[in-house]
C-alpha cells in the first residue's frame, strides 16, 4: 500500500473528466492523516506543482492547509513566469543562430508545455533544451559566448574532440547581478556516448516541421520525434524515475494518439530502446489512465513490461529522501 501522501500525488496525475479523482482524494484525507510536508515535497521532486494545485484547488477549501495551496501557488506562477521567459529567450537565440545558418529545434521544456500539455505552465522545467549538429558546435560556443553567456564552469578543460565524441550537451548560462537567469543545453545525442543513444538530427530530420509556440512560427520536432526523445531521456538516461517524466509520454498520447507510429517503431528499433518505449507507455497508461495506442497494444500484455511498470511505481512511491539514481541499475 502506497503512502496517502503519494496517492494523492497519483490522483493529480490522472486523466478524468468528471470528479472521481476528486473523490478518491477526498476519501485519502478523510480515512488517513496525510503528511502535507511530505506531499509537498513528493509534488517538488516528481515535479508535479501545477498537476497538485490543480487537484487541491478542486477541493472543499478547508480539507487542505493554506500553507500548502499558497506553496504549490506560488511555485506554479514561478514557473509559468519562468517559461514565459524561457520563450522569449528562446526567440532571441535562435533568431542569432539563424542568421548564421544554424538550425536549433526546441524538445523538452516549454515545447512539451505547449505542444502536449496544451499550456506552458503547466510542465515545470529550469531550463532550455535545443537539439543542434555537432558540426555547428564550435560556431555555436562563439556566437552564444558574443551575447553575454557563459559556458558550464569546468567544461573548458576538456579537449573539443572528446565533447563531441562522449558528452551530448554544451550548456551556457545568462546571469544578472550574479543570479543566473538563463540555462541553455545545446543538445547533439540524446545522452552521453556511453549510453548507446547516439541520435543526431541527421536522423531527425524529416521529423522537423514549422509549428506554433506562443503564437509565433518555429522549427519544432514532430510528436513522434519528440515521443522518441522523451523515452531515450526519460527512460534511457533518467530510468523513469520521476512522475513528470511519465507525464510527459500520457500527454504526448493523449494528445496525438495518431502519430507517426511506424516512423516511431522503426527508429526506436533501430536505437535499441523499443522496450523502453513500451515501458513508458505502460506507466503512462497505469498512472494517468490514457489509453494504449494500438500500435503498442503489447506493453498491456507484456508480463515483464507489467513487472517492470509496477517496479517503477514502487521506486516512485518511496520517501523522496531515499530515492536515488541507484535504481538506474534496474535497466530494462
Amino acid at each position: 500500500m502506497y503512502s496517502p501522501e503519494f496517492r494523492l500525488l497519483l490522483q493529480s496525475c490522472r486523466f478524468s473528466a468528471g470528479d472521481d479523482r476528486v473523490d478518491a482524494a477526498l476519501q485519502i484525507i478523510n480515512n488517513e492523516n496525510a503528511d502535507w510536508d511530505s506531499f509537498i515535497s513528493g509534488a517538488v521532486f516528481h515535479r508535479l506543482e501545477p498537476q497538485a494545485l490543480d487537484l487541491i484547488r478542486k477541493l472543499p477549501r478547508n480539507f487542505v492547509p493554506e500553507t500548502v495551496i499558497v506553496m504549490l501557488q506560488e511555485r506554479t506562477r514561478d514557473n509559468l513566469v519562468r517559461q514565459i521567459r524561457y520563450v522569449s529567450e528562446f526567440f532571441s537565440v535562435t533568431g542569432w543562430l539563424g542568421s548564421e545558418g544554424i538550425k536549433a529545434i526546441p524538445f523538452k521544456g516549454f515545447w512539451l508545455g505547449e505542444s502536449a500539455y496544451g499550456d506552458i505552465g503547466a510542465r515545470i522545467s529550469s531550463d532550455i533544451d535545443l537539439f543542434i549538429d555537432v558540426r555547428d558546435l564550435e560556431r555555436v560556443k562563439g556566437i552564444m559566448t558574443g551575447n553575454q553567456y557563459i559556458g558550464h564552469e569546468g567544461i573548458d578543460r576538456l579537449t573539443d574532440e572528446y565533447v563531441r565524441k562522449e558528452m551530448a550537451e554544451y550548456n551556457f548560462g545568462r546571469y544578472e547581478k550574479g543570479l543566473r537567469m538563463t540555462h541553455i543545453e545545446f543538445h547533439w545525442r540524446s545522452a552521453m556516448a556511453f549510453y548507446r543513444m547516439d541520435i543526431s538530427i541527421d536522423d531527425l530530420g524529416s521529423q522537423i516541421s514549422t509549428g506554433m509556440l506562443q503564437g509565433r512560427k518555429a522549427e519544432v520536432f514532430s510528436p513522434a520525434a519528440n515521443m522518441l526523445l522523451a523515452v531515450m531521456h526519460h527512460g534511457g538516461k533518467e530510468c523513469y524515475w520521476q512522475l513528470r517524466q511519465v507525464m510527459d509520454i500520457a500527454h504526448l498520447l493523449r494528445r496525438y494518439p495518431d502519430l507517426d507510429w511506424d516512423w516511431l517503431l522503426n527508429q526506436a528499433q533501430r536505437f535499441h530502446v523499443r522496450s523502453l518505449l513500451m515501458l513508458g507507455i505502460r506507466l503512462a497508461h497505469e498512472v494517468t489512465g490514457v489509453p494504449v495506442p494500438e500500435a503498442c497494444s503489447r506493453s498491456l500484455s507484456d508480463k515483464r513490461i507489467g513487472r517492470m511498470a509496477r517496479g517503477r511505481i514502487r521506486l516512485m512511491a518511496q520517501p523522496v529522501a531515499q530515492i536515488g539514481r541507484a535504481s538506474c541499475r534496474e535497466r530494462v
